[in-house]
């Protein structure tokens, strides 16, 4: 089709009551949240669940599954830049990033119950095959959240409606998170009882099903209307260097990558802390329920928060309170059930601001770009972003089962004080040591609120006007 005949497609798809600067209906929110929502049933339950299901169901030591989580993002890291490249030079009549919520739906949905399947191949065979699944998991992982991530910087341009579309957006994950995680272990229960390898394979197919609705119906919800003028052609040297003298992005995706760390090796470590510190495995779904929900809560309060405070002071001051949570449950008495819950419950709540609005600023981390290098590659922005959040999933696998395995882990048995610590570690100082350098790096993020806007101001004068 020729870019003539696309741009006029593309104008009349736009053609509803939301505008490019205004504020956009509620079910265009819905759709771009429940993009979101589809990645994040299928991505955290793989986080929380899969390093649990290669031990304690496979069988496969820690120690391979260690190198499998670095191998895979070796992986990752060839795939997301080839994936934001691909996403942009793609013109279609639905947009760029659009149409990829419809091409990525069938095979992540299929990858997802594959990567839960075990097919009895023997000790290596279960190891290779380990190795395709995921693999191929991750891939399509790259597809999804590099077009969704991309949508918000082509859905609006208005700073408070990018936190608002945000904000619904991360409500729409935490409650996928929640259900997905909190409903893993009972779904394991109906399906398989003793067996727990069938129990897991169902499991996974409700969510892949699930995750491939919501897909469909974020494809034709939402609308991509902020037509950027098409810039001119720019090599690999020259976007790479605009990446680096990107100064907002550099210290954002800093920022990210040690919350992500530290919130996945806890996300991954709370079975084993429920299962095998407390004894009490009925008490990961309330865990669950109640940290889950805590965030879910807190994305209540972001948009009037942010709109009082500005972000950055929100993001510092909540994560600077979560910090409280992890002290707590260092020192807290395996006893104390209670007490751990409420620990659960603050961090949950304190900690969420920094993820929702990191993904929020990110569109404007595009934006920067453009406006300071006459550079604007949304696809290679976001898919920097998403490889981070990818990188902070694997150190924390990799380094969660490395953990696992030197402090003389055993699956299915009673553990050593050792195992028992690591397993602590993993749940409280670990990851509030993250937190909080997090929190000193994106002291350093210079866009305020102010800025923003001037620089959206000088923008919109360079940009072609939609005609």
């Amino acid at each position: 089709m020729l870019e003539a005949e696309q741009t006029k497609n593309l104008k009349i798809e736009s053609k509803q009551p939301s505008n490019v600067n205004g504020h956009l209906t509620w079910i265009e929110r819905f759709g771009f949240g429940s993009g979101d929502m589809s990645y994040n049933i299928v991505f955290q339950f793989v986080n929380a669940y899969l390093l649990f299901f290669y031990t304690d169901v496979d069988g496969i030591k820690p120690e391979v599954i260690a190198t499998l989580f670095l191998v895979v993002r070796v992986f990752d890291a060839i795939c997301d830049p080839l994936m934001g490249t691909l996403l942009d030079k793609t013109n279609t009549r639905w947009g760029k990033a659009r149409p990829f919520l419809l091409w990525v739906a069938v095979p992540l949905a299929a990858s997802t119950f594959l990567c839960f399947t075990t097919p009895n191949f023997g000790s290596t065979g279960n190891i290779i095959y380990a190795y395709v699944t995921y693999i191929l998991l991750g891939m399509f992982f790259s597809v999804q959240t590099i077009s969704v991530n991309s949508l918000t910087g082509r859905i609006t341009d208005n700073v408070h409606e990018r936190t608002v579309l945000t904000t619904v957006r991360m409500i729409l994950v935490y409650i996928g998170i929640l259900l997905a995680i909190s409903c893993a272990t009972p779904l394991v229960k109906l399906f398989g009882g003793d067996n727990a390898s069938f129990g897991f394979q169902m499991t996974s197919l409700v969510y892949a099903v699930a995750g491939l609705l919501l897909n469909v119906f974020s494809f034709m919800t939402v609308r991509e209307r902020v037509i950027i003028k098409k810039p001119k052609k720019q090599g690999l040297k020259k976007t790479i260097q605009a990446l680096l003298k990107n100064k907002p992005l550099v210290i954002l995706i800093s920022t990210f990558l040690m919350f992500s760390i530290g919130f996945n090796i806890r996300l991954s470590m709370m079975v084993y802390y429920f299962t095998y510190n407390i004894h009490r495995e009925d008490l990961v779904f309330i865990g669950t329920v109640l940290f889950f929900g805590a965030a879910f809560l807190s994305n209540l309060f972001i948009p009037t928060l942010t709109k009082r405070w500005g972000r950055k002071s929100v993001v510092i001051i909540s994560a600077t309170i979560s910090l409280i949570s992890f002290a707590g449950l260092q020192f807290t008495s395996y006893s104390s059930i209670m007490l751990i819950l409420v620990w659960l419950f603050i961090c949950g709540f304190f900690s969420t601001p920094l993820n929702t609005l990191a993904w929020g600023m990110l569109a404007d981390c595009v934006d920067y770009a453009e406006w300071k290098t006459n550079v604007r590659a949304d696809g290679v922005v976001i898919s920097s972003m998403s490889f981070v959040n990818k990188l902070g999933v694997a150190v924390a696998g990799t380094f969660s089962a490395y953990y696992l395995g030197y402090s003389g882990y055993v699956a299915n048995s009673d553990q050593t004080l050792s195992s028992l610590n690591a397993i602590k570690n993993m749940n409280a100082s670990i990851p509030g040591i993250l937190t909080l350098l997090s929190i000193i790096i994106f002291c350093f993020y210079p866009l305020s609120e102010k800025k923003y806007k001037k620089m959206m101001s000088d923008l919109k004068k360079k940009r072609k006007p939609l005609k």
